[in-house]
């Protein structure tokens, strides 16, 4: 997928900026909510809120939005998922992982001079609804004081959390990070922004994530407000599939030989873990000299199949 070529190239690492910048900016990981890559919305939606504040329960759960906010194209109208509560998203089809970003995350943060007021999610995908797993996220914001509701989250500062980027800019996320082929749920659970040991939550490397804690209103935690397929998600619709293709052996070593049934090599495109597309010569048998995983995709009048590999 180009877009995501784009990113890998256009996005540098400086001493200040640890992670990608916000919305709209070069070498950001987001995507505007109106962007022709967008393919798909998601169709159902199972909302569990938390309470208002994690720390009182005497002072309720959210009242704004319900399932149905989560539902559609991003249009502002959200549900607010609490401390802790969690949104359960599908799309009516399975998704599989193709070459690319697969879906984006969309959230009501906004800018304010300079500054990001943002409200952060962690982010979950499971084919069957029970098994989840999480995409590994890192925060390096200041932990020394806590961030209220009057105060900023620097995005560069924030990895692999929806949320991170403004709105109307949705946070895109990548299957292959997680080393799944194919999903059907897509899970937010609201990141509990207290500094608090008692409270608080954790990034994938152990850290208090500080966002804006306490928030006891009717709009509190992580307001969801769409999730998307972005164009390198596939829905794996009966109409879109060709048939009769085998590609084999789908774990081999490098310099052994792949071999295909059903069709012609022409059709056939494959891509590295980078989204960089690699040259084929049709005349010759195809082999890898690099180990590492890849994805073929074979497109043919309209039609497409696709098959991950894994070369040791």
């Amino acid at each position: 997928m180009r877009f995501s070529i784009l990113v890998f190239i256009g996005f540098t690492l400086t001493s200040n900026a640890q992670f990608d910048p916000p919305g709209g900016e070069t070498g950001s990981i987001s995507i505007r909510k109106d962007d022709p890559s967008i393919s798909a919305w998601a169709t159902d939606a199972t909302i569990t809120k938390g309470y208002m504040q994690i720390s009182d329960s005497t002072l309720g759960k959210p009242t704004i939005g319900s399932d149905s906010s989560a539902i559609g194209e991003m249009d502002g109208n959200v549900v607010s998922l609490g401390d802790g509560g969690n949104a359960v998203l599908t799309f009516g089809n399975p998704v599989i992982n193709r070459v690319g970003y697969d879906f984006a995350v969309f959230e009501n943060g906004f800018k304010v001079g300079l500054s990001y007021y943002l409200e952060l999610a962690h982010v979950e995908v499971s084919k069957d609804g029970v098994n989840y797993t999480r995409f590994p996220s890192e925060s390096l914001t200041d932990t020394s004081y806590q961030t209220n509701n009057f105060s900023y989250t620097k995005p560069e500062e924030i990895r692999n959390l929806a949320g991170k980027h403004q709105a109307p800019y949705g946070s895109l996320f990548d299957l292959s990070e997680v080393n799944m082929d194919t999903i059907n749920y897509i899970r937010l659970i609201d990141v509990v922004g207290s500094v608090n040991d008692s409270f608080g939550s954790r990034d994938s490397k152990g850290r208090i994530i500080n966002d804006p804690y306490p928030s006891p209103f009717e709009s509190s935690g992580f307001d969801l407000d769409a999730v998307a397929l972005v164009d390198g998600a596939f829905l794996l619709k009966e109409e879109h599939q060709l048939k009769g293709i085998r590609i084999y052996p789908t774990k081999l070593g490098i310099g052994e030989e792949l071999q295909f049934v059903g069709i012609e090599k022409q059709f056939i495109s494959i891509y590295n873990s980078l989204g960089q597309k690699l040259y084929i010569n049709p005349h010759d048998s195809i082999t890898f000299s690099q180990s590492g995983f890849y994805t073929l995709i074979v497109e043919k009048n309209g039609k497409s199949f696709i098959q991950k590999i894994c070369v040791y």
